[in-house]
């Protein structure tokens, strides 16, 4: 799941437990051939020039010396083996003429071969800027000097070496600024930063948001692969979800201090917030519950249904007023209403709400003892409380349908939603007056596309 052009897509793997810190990763890649074809551009034609005359034997031999130093050949791009550093070399040949003044069958022609090697090593500054050093060397294959005569020795080592030094030093100025401009690592981090501190719109069926906090941003050390030198950025940010409209986006905090990590992987731990209203997780109930019956551990075996089940809030528990019927020989048909009461529990799938800590109830209002010991018999209980148990899976495919249908969504100006939501597992639940509030992780495969500012 899961380039430089914009969009810039940043992609996030859906599989982080609660509470997580999630990772938005942003690549940023400088083609080599940009880098390529500014060196191509930016390094001269001639390196060096000479021409001069000089003097020699006191002053009696004149000797006129002309000649360039020139590039043959493209310049070509060979990352270093463990992707740390760049080399880039061109050809050079020098060709000079040494003359004697009056007289031209002793004019000599000399000169020599090299390769010049550019070496790139890319950093990140403390202030967020990535950029690169460049350091030229080179070797002549032949010395830059001939014998004209016995005793008469000349050489333009000296006048050339500074010129070429002169122009590596300005390419290599030049690529850097090439590189540092093509990267806009302070831009893009300044970009995602922001990005990170929006608050997100949530595509559910009711009004709901996740309240985006930023707590880190990281670089990886920048490595150049065969076509592009390449980092990434990861934004570490919270994510904590609510019902209702996403709140105004706060202020962005300037940058973090740079830090850098070997490596950032995308991570994304979304919380969907699911209102369930008790009406309806009562009738759920109610179904599952009346298609089972419960022969009492009695003498002529009466038999005990369940008839419906109403969920209301008490406090931060949960009531089951559970109606039960009796039926038995003898014409036997008495009703009832259990109360359980007890705080609301996730199964390990968190997939079923139980209660906890349960303290049941008989109504007695109308029932005779022998019912009432009926009722009392702890395996009856144990049946009336496995009433009192509510799978949340049909409300959260629902909200998981719905949420899958509304993809891809803009959750916040230049951040959009993509991807397969997978099923929903609930990791908090919370009781309210008019409904059971339950939080989901979201599971799938999901990725979230970032635009950035050209």
């Amino acid at each position: 799941m899961r380039r430089l052009l914009m969009p810039v897509v940043l992609t996030a793997l859906m599989t982080a437990p609660a509470h997580a810190v999630s990772t938005l990763t942003l690549p940023v890649t400088v083609p080599l051939s940009s880098v390529q074809e500014a060196a191509n551009a930016r390094i001269p034609k001639e390196f060096a020039r000479v021409d001069e005359t000089r003097t020699f034997l006191g002053g009696l031999l004149s000797v006129q010396v002309q000649g360039t130093v020139t590039r043959t050949g493209h310049v070509q791009l060979t990352p270093t083996a463990d992707g740390s550093g760049l080399v880039m070399r061109v050809p050079i040949r020098a060709a000079f003429r040494a003359t004697p003044a009056g007289s031209g069958t002793l004019a000599r022609d000399f000169g020599g071969e090299a390769t010049v090697s550019l070496t790139v090593t890319p950093y990140v500054t403390p202030a967020w800027e990535a950029g690169v050093r460049v350091k030229g060397d080179y070797t002549w294959t032949d010395p830059l000097s001939v014998d004209l005569t016995p005793g008469v020795r000349i050489s333009v080592q000296s006048l050339v070496d500074p010129q070429v030094r002169a122009q590596l030093d300005r390419v290599a100025a030049q690529v850097e600024a090439a590189v540092r401009t093509g990267a806009r690592l302070r831009p893009r981090a300044e970009a995602l930063w922001a990005r990170a501190a929006q608050p997100w719109t949530l595509p559910t069926p009711e009004a709901a948001y996740a309240r985006a906090r930023p707590l880190s941003l990281q670089v990886t050390p920048p490595r150049f692969t065969p076509d592009a030198l390449k980092l990434t950025l990861g934004a570490g940010l919270e994510l904590a979800a609510g019902l209702g409209r996403a709140p105004a986006p706060g202020p962005v905090r300037p940058l973090p201090p740079l830090n850098t990590a070997p490596r950032l992987s995308p991570g994304l731990d979304l919380q969907v917030p699911v209102r369930l209203p008790y009406p309806e997780l009562s009738r759920l109930a109610t179904q599952a519950a009346a298609q089972k019956t419960f022969p009492l551990p009695v003498p002529t075996t009466p038999t005990l249904r369940v008839l419906g089940v109403t969920l209301t809030p008490a406090g931060g528990r949960l009531n089951a007023a559970v109606r039960v019927q009796i039926t038995g020989p003898l014409g036997l048909r008495v009703g009832a209403t259990v109360d359980i009461q007890g705080t609301p529990a996730l199964d390990p799938a968190g997939q079923t709400l139980t209660l906890q800590g349960v303290r049941v109830t008989t109504r007695r209002e109308g029932l005779t003892g022998r019912v009432i010991g009926y009722l009392a018999d702890a395996r009856a209980q144990a049946y009336l409380q496995g009433a009192a148990r509510f799978d949340l899976r049909p409300q959260l495919d629902r909200a998981r349908a719905a949420l899958q249908a509304r993809l891809p969504f803009t959750v916040a100006p230049g951040v959009t939603l993509q991807g397969t939501v997978g099923p929903l597992k609930v990791r908090a639940v919370q009781v309210t007056p008019d409904a059971l509030l339950v939080t989901g992780e979201a599971t799938g495969n999901l990725a979230a596309a970032v635009s950035l500012p050209r």
